[in-house]
């Protein structure tokens, strides 16, 4: 300001009487040569300057000085030929001389080009390379790796609840309430990613480096839920227990037993036991949840703010396309990682998850046939206590993840959970069916074949048993949303009671 309000007449005059030159070299470039040239000069001459300003040992400090430097330099021949409103020729301009005063006018063009000049000069070159930009990245991915390392290993150690997040509780709350995350794990990972871009970090010359370091980031997280969905990664740790004094020196007590009161642990209820968190379902659930956040946030909020620090005040429209392009297409490479994991959550890990808890019960089939055999007792009139148990796992599990299922998954999921059981319902019922029929056969010339109920046979009374358990189990079908019509195990199970079905009709 000081030396645009004493020296800008003279300078603007300088700028319009050598500026205009079509291109060619300024024999008199006062603005570059006068003012810059002497500033940087004196800032790179000075040992204790040099050092304070572009080496200071601290990140944010080193990015303070270079944003500051940065503004004043690309605002420089802007504000030196800024037009003083309280100039001496403003002053006389209604004197009967201010035709004579010659008002240079110096255009938003002329303003530019002595701008580039600035950038072209050599002292902005030895300038801009005093500044170790790579030093100050490595500070900062160096810091932000300290905190993902401390939050990966905890999180492996406590499991997926594990508090990991580096800042404060307000912070935390804010970013799950703004981002939909629940697992601290997933809000650190995407604080540490937003802060890239953030305008107190992020240094466009830098951007490069960034964008590989948020690629970095991304991927390490995409390995790291992939190898426990794959039964690679164990979580939980296993806990040693402490050695008293009186083992060391090899004594104890009787039979070489020690008194349990001396060897009680410390508590570490933090840390878990060994498991592998690929065989809990709700923490596949959860965990493809928190991806598929992770996911969307990457392609739409993250990207887009990416773009909006590396294109800046960029003015050339064709550089910020560029630039913006080059930004998306990178992060979208790697983001695109992601969908394929939350997909093989769901449509493997979880429905094998659920078919081994739905399975469980339909070692009961066998058991209907005991009930009728030689037992006396009536038809049946309602189905087995087993029937409603076999697709309650599915049901509470989606029930409980109705919100937190990712759209693209559809229903795929529990058709093939379903499709499966029946499957497998339907060939206990077959073996079964085919167990009554040899009895049956067996019996045929024994008076015993009927009973006193209605004159309806052991075999019969299983029969309609199990029409009335296909009934039970297409209505629990029907319960998890999906057509029992559609799946083949139910269609085979209709097939198998069709017969009771028509026994039951005619009785009536």
């Amino acid at each position: 300001n000081i030396i645009s309000s004493n020296f800008g007449d003279v300078l603007r005059l300088a700028e319009n009487m050598f500026g205009n030159n079509n291109g060619g070299k300024m024999e008199i470039d006062l603005v570059t040569a006068g003012v810059w040239v002497p500033i940087a000069t004196a800032l790179m001459a000075d040992a204790g300057i040099k050092m304070a300003i572009f080496s200071p040992g601290i990140a944010s400090i080193l990015q303070s000085n270079y944003l500051a430097l940065d503004t004043f330099l690309s605002n420089l021949a802007g504000r030196l030929m800024k037009t003083n409103a309280n100039n001496t020729t403003s002053e006389n301009a209604d004197s009967e001389l201010s035709n004579l005063y010659f008002n240079p006018i110096i255009t938003k063009d002329g303003t530019l080009r002595a701008q580039q000049r600035i950038y072209k000069h050599p002292k902005t070159t030895e300038f801009s390379k005093r500044w170790n930009l790579p030093i100050y990245y490595q500070l900062r991915f160096g810091d932000v790796c300290s905190r993902l390392n401390t939050a990966f290993e905890r999180t492996q150690r406590e499991g997926w609840l594990a508090d990991v997040y580096g800042g404060s509780t307000m912070q935390l709350d804010n970013i799950k309430k703004e981002t939909g995350f629940e697992l601290a794990l997933f809000v650190e990972i995407y604080d540490v990613l937003s802060s890239f871009w953030r305008p107190d970090v992020f240094l466009r010359p830098l951007t490069h480096r960034f964008i590989r370091g948020a690629v970095q980031i991304i991927g390490r997280t995409v390995n790291f839920v992939s190898d426990g969905l794959n039964g690679q990664l164990q979580f939980g740790e296993e806990k040693q227990r402490p050695v008293s004094p009186q083992q060391e020196n090899g004594e104890g007590g009787e039979n070489g037993e020690f008194s349990l009161e001396s060897l009680d642990e410390p508590a570490s209820s933090n840390v878990r036991d060994p498991y592998f968190w690929h065989e809990n379902l709700i923490d596949v659930a959860a965990v493809a949840w928190e991806m598929n956040i992770l996911e969307s946030k990457l392609t739409h909020e993250f990207i887009d703010a990416a773009c909006k620090a590396a294109v800046g005040n960029e003015p050339d429209s064709k550089k910020r396309e560029e630039i913006s392009g080059l930004v998306r297409g990178v992060l979208s490479d790697v983001s695109i990682r992601i969908g394929p994991l939350v997909k093989k959550a769901w449509n493997e890990v979880i429905v094998n998850i659920l078919i081994g808890k739905c399975c469980g019960p339909l070692a009961a089939v066998k058991g209907v046939a005991a009930t009728y055999r030689m037992t006396n007792r009536p038809p049946p009139t309602q189905p087995s206590p087993f029937v409603p148990t076999i697709l309650r796992p599915l049901k509470e599990f989606n029930s409980e993840f109705r919100h937190k299922t990712p759209l693209q998954m559809g229903i795929g999921w529990k058709i093939a959970v379903v499709q499966t059981i029946a499957q497998r319902y339907s060939s206990a019922v077959e073996e079964l069916l085919a167990t009554v029929q040899r009895t049956e056969v067996a019996l045929k010339n024994r008076k015993a074949r009927k009973m006193s109920s209605g004159g309806m046979s052991d075999g019969d009374k299983v029969k309609l048993q199990l029409y009335l358990d296909y009934k039970e189990f297409s209505r629990n079908v029907q319960q998890v949303g999906i057509d029992p019509t559609t799946i083949e195990g139910i269609s085979k199970l209709a097939e198998l009671t069709n017969e009771a079905k028509k026994r039951a009709q005619n009785g009536k």
